[in-house]
Order: C-alpha cells, then structure tokens, then sequence
C-alpha cells in the first residue's frame, strides 16, 4: 500500500503559505550581529523544550528549563527534569543531523525518539523499537488525563511498521509539495499511528520541526512554535481530533486534513509574524550602537521598556541601578552622547530622560 493523504488547496491554506513565505524572506534579508543571533537561537530552543514538554503535562516553568539545561544531570533529577533534558538532547541531534543532512529515515525516527523518552538512570539503547502486543484484555488507547475517557484507539500493533514504512516513503517521495504542508502532515500522521507507547507528540512535533530544518524553514534557528499550541491548547487537540471518531480504523485511516493543515499553517505563520517583527526591530537597533552596548546598557533598556514609554526620572533609574543619584547624574551624560537617553522634558534644566529613536521602537521580548 501507499499513503496518500488527502487534503486541498484552499483560499486559505495558500493565503497562509504565502504569508509564510513573506515573513520568511523578512528575516531572510536581515543579517544580525553573531552575539545576538546566537542569543536568539538559544531562546527558541529553549521556549521548544519548555512549550514541548509543558503540552505533555510537565510543569517546570521557563527558568527552571533553563537552569536544568544548564547544569549537568545528577542522582537526584526528577521526571520532569530528565524530561525537558532529553528534549534540549533531541533538539541537539537534529542540529546535527541537519549538518550532516541526514535523510528521515525509520532508523532516525527510532534515534529521536530513544532520546526524547524518559527512561531513568542507566544505559539506553541507540534506538527504540515500535510498540508491542498488549497482555490479553488490555486495551491500548490515549485517555484523557482528567476524565480517564477514551479519546483515541491507535491501529493494530501489527501494522504499525507497514504504515510507518509508507509514512517515510511518502516524506521522501514529495519534494514537490511546500515545506510545511509536508511538516504537518508528517506530524499529524506519525501521532495517528502513534508507533511508540509513549512521547509520539514530542516525537512528531520535533520531526516536523526537522523537516521545516532540513529545508531552511526554521528562521535562522530562530523558530518555534510551541508557545503558540501551550496558549490554546484545547484548539491543538481539537485540531488534532477534527472531530473524528475515537477508533482508527473508523475514519481516521483517511481523514480530509485540511483543518490540521489550516490550523498548523496559522501557527506557523504567527510564529513567523513575531519573529520577522522582532528581527527588524534588532537589526535597526543594531545599525545604531545596540552591538556596543555594555550590560549596564542593556539592563537600563530593560528599565525603559518595562516603564513603557514613560519618561525616566533620575530617581527611578537610580533606584534600578541601587546607585546614588549623583552616579546616575554621570551616567546619563554618556549615555546622552551615545544617543541611548534623550531628554523627555526641560531644554535648560532637564528632568527625566527616554530612549533615543533607534531603541525606543525596541520590545522587551528583543532583549530579554
């Protein structure tokens, strides 16, 4: 057999590729400076891990995904925490399996999946093995984790390897097709046959990530689009059901997936709307002296644009800094003459200060 997914071209899934494509070429054209791009990488892989595994029940809050990535592992780690590390992991394979552009293959998908799973202390092996038979009576299904309902009864164990065997033939079979439409279907599928007994939405969100990487629709790196599925999560899953019946084989073998694909491409192309935004902001930024600002700099644009617009007084920037006002009095001139301050009120005897014109169109989620 072939898998042959079915699916339009609607108004509105060529509107959303064509957005993609614009946002895509936006960041494209602007080249940033090393030290900030790197920044920007990082976060997205870290935003990756969190929203990732956060969709799958896992509480660690941002920071501390970030402090867990940045220490090594020890006796003590918990679930949770191996957890967001074996992501960090994956995110690091495909890295470099994109260097080496490493086709999709089985073998890969098995590799990824060994290391996204959570398997406690000890060796692991270099890849996992498909799921098996269940013991007589026992039902293999995805439940609810609230409810304890049945929301979705995979195929059979036994056709797991046949349909995961056309799933990469048709991956590698459509160069035709737009990138993303191929990432999205490729992650809808490998959740249908849901070929592991556990981490198949990690697994097909990070394999869809690695077909956007392999064909340089990740942004740079700069890419993600977890965030976006964590802050409406029932729309994910809606998504993801559209509405079929909880047994595979009772329609969901060859389901029409144009609101999958609609609501994957939605996604993307926002993800890639707030990346574009932010990249020009940065990159005019970076055209004035936003590459010579020192981290007292930098902490005081963090100031400036958490006050909103609002004219800064020596007091409060004083009080920012924990230094006397006469020390800020000194401060402020350099940071006039570089054009980071400008002054917001008075000519003879100025009062309060706000950001020059090349920072003042900066957000706070550029710098943080």
């Amino acid at each position: 057999m072939t898998y042959k997914p079915r699916f339009d071209f609607t108004n509105d899934i060529v509107l959303l590729l064509n957005k993609i494509e614009y946002y895509r070429g936006l960041v494209d054209s602007k080249t940033l400076p090393l030290h900030i791009s790197e920044k920007l990488k990082n976060r997205a892989r870290l935003k990756t891990t969190h929203y990732s595994t956060y969709i799958e029940g896992n509480q660690l809050s941002l920071q501390q995904v970030e402090e867990v990535v940045s220490h090594r592992p020890n006796e003590s780690e918990s679930y949770h925490e191996q957890e967001v590390r074996n992501y960090w992991r994956a995110l690091a394979f495909l890295r470099k399996a994109k260097g080496m552009k490493m086709p999709i293959t089985e073998e890969l998908i098995k590799k990824l999946h060994r290391i996204i799973e959570v398997r406690g202390p000890g060796r692991r092996g270099k890849k996992s093995q498909y799921r098996g038979a269940t013991p007589p009576g026992v039902l293999f299904c995805i439940r609810d984790s609230k409810t304890g309902n049945v929301e979705y009864i995979p195929p059979y164990w036994e056709e797991v390897p046949g349909l995961m065997k056309e799933l990469v033939d048709w991956v590698n079979s459509n160069d035709t097709l737009p990138v993303p439409i191929k990432a999205a279907i490729t992650a809808y599928q490998l959740v249908t046959i849901h070929p592991f007994d556990d981490c198949n939405g990690r697994l097909a969100r990070a394999l869809s990530l690695y077909i956007l990487m392999l064909n340089d629709y990740d942004l740079n790196g700069y890419f993600t689009v977890e965030e976006y599925y964590a802050n409406n999560l029932q729309l994910y899953y809606d998504s993801l059901q559209m509405g079929l019946p909880v047994e595979y084989y009772n329609g969901r073998n060859d389901p029409l997936l144009n609101p999958w694909i609609t609501f994957f491409l939605t996604t993307m192309a926002d993800a890639f709307k707030d990346i574009a935004d932010s990249t020009i902001r940065l990159y005019d930024a970076a055209g004035g002296k936003l590459l010579e600002l020192s981290q007292r700099e930098v902490r005081l644009l963090q100031l400036a644009l958490r006050w909103e617009g609002r004219p800064l007084s020596l007091e409060v920037m004083a009080d920012w800094f924990e230094v006397s006002k006469r020390t800020m009095q000194e401060w402020v001139k350099d940071w006039m003459t570089i054009g980071l301050l400008v002054p917001a009120s008075g000519k003879k005897r100025i009062t309060s200060y706000k950001l020059g014109p090349r920072y003042s169109e900066l957000r706070l989620s550029d710098i943080e």
